[in-house]
């Protein structure tokens, strides 16, 4: 009750504030101010609601990780609802994962309670704990059955078949990595940083198998899309 109270004082003081705004400023600086007020308080809300979403993720998906976390971090605190601030925590511990802060993001996964989580919530989820354990060294089996799970409620999402392919490289099921590895642009070109580890683990997959010269060209492809 107390966060849903919590959601809808935000909404309500956002718009508040949006409407009071061009009021004060037209009161205090003249009518043609109550015009730009306006139009400030609709740049805010676009730069809330669109741009400050967008940026974050194409922070995340060049491999800057702690600009996009900073982001989703703003995001959550600002958040109208349950779902968009649940999201933003999601997307927070994913970045922390890929930059290698593994307490910070099992802090944040900790927190969140996946009961209540739809199919794409508990997708990231499962997705995130599952790259947790593989950064961190864990256990590789208990990171492929969060990894199918994840890919059993959104088979179509690259960065999810990603993960499920680096946790079986871990348990040396190396054929099925690489398959699914391949199989990951079937869609089209990937974002730049997942094109990168793809490449990176494709390297390390056939170097696994003896297969030196796959391996190099993967290796340069990876340097290629870094550039």
């Amino acid at each position: 009750m107390f966060v849903a109270a919590q959601h809808v004082g935000r909404a309500v003081g956002w718009t508040l504030g949006c409407l009071g705004a061009p009021i004060l400023a037209g009161s205090f600086l003249g009518p043609r101010w109550i015009a730009i007020g306006v139009g400030l308080s609709i740049l805010a809300t676009l730069w809330l609601l669109l741009w400050l979403p967008r940026t974050a993720h194409k922070a995340f998906s060049v491999g800057r990780y702690d600009r996009a976390a900073r982001r989703y971090r703003l995001i959550g605190l600002l958040a109208f609802s349950a779902s968009r601030e649940r999201a933003a925590a999601l997307s927070r511990a994913g970045c922390d994962v890929a930059a290698g802060k593994l307490e910070r993001a099992e802090r944040i996964l900790a927190a969140l309670n996946p009961d209540g989580f739809d199919a794409t919530e508990r997708a990231v989820f499962l997705n995130n704990r599952a790259s947790a354990l593989l950064e961190s060294g864990g256990e590789s089996v208990v990171a492929l059955a969060l990894a199918d799970e994840a890919i059993g409620l959104r088979p179509d999402v690259p960065a999810l078949q990603h993960t499920r392919a680096r946790a079986l490289l871990a348990v040396g099921r190396v054929d099925d990595a690489i398959a699914v590895l391949d199989g990951m642009r079937t869609g089209g070109e990937l974002e730049p940083a997942l094109e990168i580890t793809r490449c990176e683990d494709l390297a390390a997959a056939w170097e696994r198998k003896g297969q030196a010269d796959y391996a190099a060209d993967y290796r340069q492809r990876a340097r290629q899309v870094a550039r």
